[in-house]
């Protein structure tokens, strides 16, 4: 590592890795908002991080078009994992508007072709695998999704399974906060490459562990990684198409409100009750004659108070009602009484259906597809049972023809 790559982050290239990594798992777990500036002010920072972590990568010469994936070391592999997360990183990026919201788009869609390439120059992934184009047919797009989850889920069964004979019960009650025991099936895979790349520092590893475990877990979070980034090359492209066909922004131009002359010049109380200007005089008011001119009202006599103590007594009289709840705490009751919607969109869309899922738990395992068959047979059984009790058109006996 040279001199200005070690003055720049001042620690070991994995541990500066690892310390983005531990910054970006709640944004990518969706922990915290990434709408708010301080969480916008983290992820830039961190994809910073990234592009340097990038740059220190090539200047170390870790990857070469002339060397195969056998001639890598495990943490070698693991560094093949940058781009990715600098696409997932990119992704969450750009929310001030269409202009940069594409930008990022287009270098998340950089990152992510980067990792590809990575793959399929090491043989790691084949054409078959990474080939990321959505198919037109609803059959096949179908099968597709079946296929790349079903190819998801052998994947983190593969790494939970390897990181289990990598790391012994003890360092799992002492690193909860990193591999859980047993981690589930959403785990992000951000805790994965943390485990991955700090099991050697932490010195706990098995002494029973075999490398084989270890590269075995490195080469399935790179088919994992592989199988996400197909699914978001296709949510990218499909969001850019949808900015690329976005009306234009108005243009922002000075706007002159005409009111602002008149609140300059009445008072900014906005009661309907208020005193008529001071200007006013007697005669104005009344004609010499007693007949009323305008309307006005009679105050009481403030020549006691002063102007500012006046305007203060007529703020939030008895029948101003304050409010009782700020905004969050309304939006807390809603959610909590149920009336807020949530769901839906294209991770709804790209889930899994019932009949999919007891589909495919009947080809992963014998005891799983005898359940499966048995609720299968049971909803059908269902079905028949409704359809012959309901006989169609039984309900239109009132209005026939």
């Amino acid at each position: 590592m040279s001199t200005s790559t070690q003055t720049s982050t001042n620690v070991p290239l994995p541990q500066f890795y690892a310390s983005v990594l531990r910054v970006l798992t709640p944004i990518f777990d969706g922990d915290v908002s990434v709408g708010d500036e301080a969480v916008q002010a983290q992820l830039a920072k961190a994809i910073d991080d990234l592009y340097l972590i990038s740059r220190m990568i090539t200047s170390l010469g870790l990857f070469s078009p002339n060397e195969s994936a056998d001639e890598l070391s495990d943490r070698d592999l693991l560094f093949m994992t940058v781009p990715w997360v600098l696409g997932e990183a990119e992704q969450r990026g750009g929310i001030g508007g269409p202009v940069p919201r594409t930008e990022a788009l287009k270098r998340s869609e950089t990152a992510y072709g980067a990792f590809k390439q990575l793959l399929n120059s090491y043989g790691i992934e084949t054409s078959e695998e990474g080939a990321g184009a959505v198919p037109a047919d609803p059959g096949r797009r179908r099968e597709a999704k079946i296929a790349a989850y079903k190819r998801e889920k052998e994947s983190r069964e593969k790494i939970t399974v390897s990181l289990s004979c990598v790391y012994p019960p003890v360092w799992k009650l002492t690193h909860q906060s990193v591999l859980p025991s047993h981690p589930p099936s959403s785990s992000n895979p951000t805790v994965f490459i943390l485990a991955l790349l700090t099991e050697e520092d932490s010195g706990s590893v098995s002494v029973n562990a075999e490398e084989k475990d270890v590269r075995s877990a490195t080469l399935a979070l790179l088919s994992l990684l592989s199988a996400l980034t197909t699914g978001a090359q296709a949510n990218t492209a499909m969001e850019l198409e949808l900015l690329r066909h976005a009306p234009p922004e108005p243009e922002q131009g000075p706007l002159e409100d005409p009111r602002a002359k008149r609140q300059e010049d009445e008072d900014a109380a906005w009661r309907l009750d208020r005193a008529p200007p001071s200007a006013a005089k007697p005669k104005d008011l009344i004609s010499g004659g007693g007949r009323v001119l305008r309307p006005f009202t009679i105050m009481p006599s403030m020549g006691n108070l002063s102007e500012r103590e006046r305007l203060n007594s007529e703020v939030f009289r008895a029948s101003h009602r304050l409010p009782t709840m700020t905004i969050d705490e309304y939006l807390a009751e809603e959610q909590r009484r149920g009336n807020i919607i949530t769901g839906g969109g294209q991770a709804s869309y790209d889930k899994p259906t019932e009949s999919e899922l007891m589909e495919l738990e009947g080809e992963m395992d014998n005891y799983k597809a005898e359940e499966a068959q048995e609720k299968k047979r049971q909803k059908d059984e269902k079905w028949a049972q409704y359809t012959d009790d309901n006989r169609k058109g039984a309900g239109n006996t009132m209005n026939k023809g």
